[in-house]
């Protein structure tokens, strides 16, 4: 796997907008570009739509869905989806699905929880 740290992704300029700690020099540096351009939408956006997939996520659960795909998953951030919905079911199944392998878990950290926990799965 190639991972360019010179150049930004869209998951890490992501993972920054949301305070997060998976991103380069490059992620921030494209994240700012953004911010100048469009003002502090870009983040806040981020931050909403990060708010959104935590009650969505939350309401299912709560509704009894125990079986989730989080596709385009990116980067594991505070309340992921399997975190979420184990709150309200612990028996909630969970599949992180993502065309970048570095999102999909095996750098950052996904398939270490799917070892740990039966309920999730990565796949890239």
């Amino acid at each position: 796997m190639d991972l360019r740290i010179d150049r930004p992704t869209p998951a890490r300029v992501y993972d920054y907008f949301l305070g997060g700690k998976d991103n380069y020099a490059s992620d921030r540096q494209a994240a700012e570009q953004i911010t100048q351009a469009l003002g502090n939408g870009a983040a806040e956006g981020a931050r909403e739509n990060r708010l959104f997939l935590r009650r969505v996520v939350a309401w299912l659960a709560r509704a009894g869905i125990d079986q989730f795909i989080d596709i385009g998953a990116g980067l594991p951030t505070q309340d992921n989806t399997h975190q979420v919905a184990q709150r309200f079911n612990p028996d909630a199944r969970v599949v992180y699905v993502d065309n970048d392998r570095c999102n999909s878990g095996c750098v950052h950290g996904l398939d270490d929880v799917a070892h740990a926990n039966e309920q999730v799965s990565a796949l890239s």
